[in-house]
Parts: structure tokens; C-alpha cells; sequence
């Protein structure tokens, strides 16, 4: 009687601590799915990207977060306030989704998406290339805060009238940004120019340019000098239009052919001296690289941002 009542009570002591364990499970369990991250069956996968690796001649293939890391570190000084990198890795992804969903492909290399050469649409850099540039521990302390703009705004894209934007960008406005018909041929109406005064810190929002006359005549292919002076102006102060030689450029094709940074310029000639003066550097369209970072300085946040650079936007999690 003694033995059955010693198992009775043993086999109780069994079960209770079995409850026990299992009801710690589930309380532990249930906030671990969410702390770590698992994927639920309804939502939807992260979409892989093929790209071109213009250095080592082959394609890569990756998720499309990873790709964004690669961008936001090849495109943006690591330097800069993490909203701006936070903004940065939205306009990444979205540039990059918009051409995973409408499947287009670089001309050269059919079977990528982008390549890793900015010309073609959006530098990219490998773990390896920034330790080498930056050293190990430095690479460590970047890295993780690439990482922390890519996390907090994974999935985040910027579309307009439900379907993804094309989301260009350049560096420095110059104090405007331009309208995309101004620069491409499309006019977009999330693509409009605004008035950029957050952008002034950066090293390239005034700079110089100077040719000789061989040079100039050579690099504009001219025969003579002729009269040198802009004809027509866009709106927000970028040329449309010079006078050189007795021939007409576009101030797309003058920024081209003499490699200035911007078309926003003006032009002098002094002592046999071409001389410009630039504002800005890149297309002008979109997002300012350097704008972000200023509205970041300010207190405004990546959505801020986006919505500033981008007209009439909103920002939709993918995943």
C-alpha cells in the first residue's frame, strides 16, 4: 500500500512537472517566433535579384536585402545620419523591384537585372571591397550601421498609384531639383522639381571648371570659339541650352563632353580661359543624396525625406 501510494503520489509530481514544462514552452515559444524573425505562411517571400558583376565579369545572384546593403554603402558616405541611410536603402530597393517586376534587363547581359557599375543604374560593393577599404574593425562598425538602415525599413518600396517608382537620385541638387523631362525624355509627376536648401553642406554644391581654348574646341569638337554663352534656361536654373562655336548643345551634352558635375553652370570666357561655374552634381532628379542628409541633420526622418524628394508617393512593406 505503502509502494502504491509512494507511485501514486511520484507518477502526480510526473505530470505536474510536465505541465509545467509545456506551458513554459509555450510562453516562451510564441515571442520567439516574433523576436527572431520566422516568416509566417502568409507573408511573402524576399525576391531575388540577378546581377552583373562588372569587376569579376559574372553574375551574382542574391536577395534583394542583401543587394540593398551593397547599394546603400557603394551610394552613400557611411558618415551620413542614419534616416538619410534609411532613405537611401528605400530608393535602392524600389529602383531595384521595379525592374525585377517589370523584367528589365541590362542590354549587355540579358540574364541581370542591374549591374554593380553606378552607369548603368546603381553602384554596388562587396563585404570583401569595403574590409579592404575600410579595414576589418572599422568594416564592423560600418557595416552595422548599414545593416540597422536595410532592417528598419526591410520590404519598405515607394509607389505611386499602387506600382513602384522609378526611383532615381543623384548627390547635390545645387538648391533645386529638376524636373525628370528636363534631364530624360518621361515626365513623371512623382519627378518634379523643388526647392532643395538642405543640401548646402556638400562639398559639391558650388565647384569650378576650367579649359583652355584647345582644349574646349577639341572636347566640344569645334573648329572655332565663336560666342560662348547659355540661350535658354529650365526653370529651375539648369541650362537647356548653349551657344559655342556657332552650334547648339544641350546642357545634358555640354555636362557630358566636358564631364562637369551638373548642367546647373554658367560660362565665362577670359585670357584664352573657358570657365564655368557649377551647382550641384548629378542630374538633379529625384532625391539629394546630400538634401537627405541635411533633412536628417534637421529632425526629419526617412519618410520625411522620401515624401519631400518624391511628389505624391507612398511608402508599401513588401515583406
Amino acid at each position: 500500500m505503502r509502494r502504491n501510494r509512494r507511485y501514486r503520489r511520484k507518477r502526480k509530481i510526473t505530470v505536474l512537472i510536465k505541465w509545467l514544462v509545456f506551458l513554459l514552452l509555450i510562453l516562451l515559444g510564441i515571442p520567439l517566433l516574433f523576436v527572431r524573425g520566422i516568416r509566417m505562411p502568409w507573408k511573402a517571400a524576399v525576391p531575388m535579384i540577378n546581377v552583373w558583376d562588372v569587376k569579376n565579369e559574372q553574375l551574382m545572384v542574391m536577395t534583394l536585402e542583401e543587394y540593398v546593403k551593397g547599394v546603400v554603402a557603394a551610394e552613400m558616405p557611411v558618415h551620413f545620419e542614419l534616416e538619410a541611410l534609411k532613405a537611401q536603402a528605400v530608393v535602392a530597393r524600389t529602383y531595384a523591384y521595379q525592374r525585377i517586376v517589370n523584367n528589365v534587363r541590362v542590354a549587355e547581359h540579358p540574364e541581370a537585372h542591374l549591374t554593380t557599375d553606378y552607369t548603368t543604374g546603381q553602384a554596388w560593393i562587396s563585404a570583401d571591397e569595403l574590409k579592404a577599404r575600410w579595414g576589418f574593425f572599422e568594416y564592423l562598425v560600418n557595416q552595422r550601421k548599414i545593416n540597422q538602415a536595410a532592417a528598419e525599413t526591410q520590404g519598405m518600396i515607394a509607389v505611386y498609384e499602387g506600382k513602384p517608382i522609378l526611383a532615381v537620385y543623384h548627390s547635390t541638387s545645387g538648391g533645386r531639383t529638376e524636373n525628370s523631362e528636363h534631364y530624360w525624355s518621361e515626365a513623371l509627376p512623382y519627378l518634379r522639381s523643388t526647392a532643395d536648401p538642405y543640401s548646402s553642406h556638400s562639398p559639391y554644391h558650388y565647384t569650378t571648371a576650367e579649359f583652355s581654348t584647345a582644349d574646349f574646341l577639341r572636347l566640344m569638337d569645334l573648329s572655332d570659339l565663336g560666342k560662348v554663352q547659355v540661350l535658354e534656361r529650365y526653370p529651375s536654373g539648369r541650362v537647356k541650352t548653349l551657344e559655342a562655336g556657332n552650334k547648339w548643345f544641350s546642357g545634358r551634352d555640354v555636362r557630358q563632353r566636358l564631364g562637369l558635375r551638373s548642367t546647373w553652370f554658367t560660362v565665362s570666357v577670359e585670357a584664352g580661359r573657358v570657365h564655368f561655374s557649377v551647382w550641384g552634381y548629378g542630374h538633379g532628379v529625384g532625391m539629394s543624396q546630400y538634401g537627405a542628409d541635411g533633412m536628417a541633420r534637421a529632425g526629419y526622418d526617412y519618410k520625411d525625406i522620401l515624401q519631400y524628394y518624391y511628389q505624391g508617393i507612398s511608402l508599401e512593406k513588401l515583406y
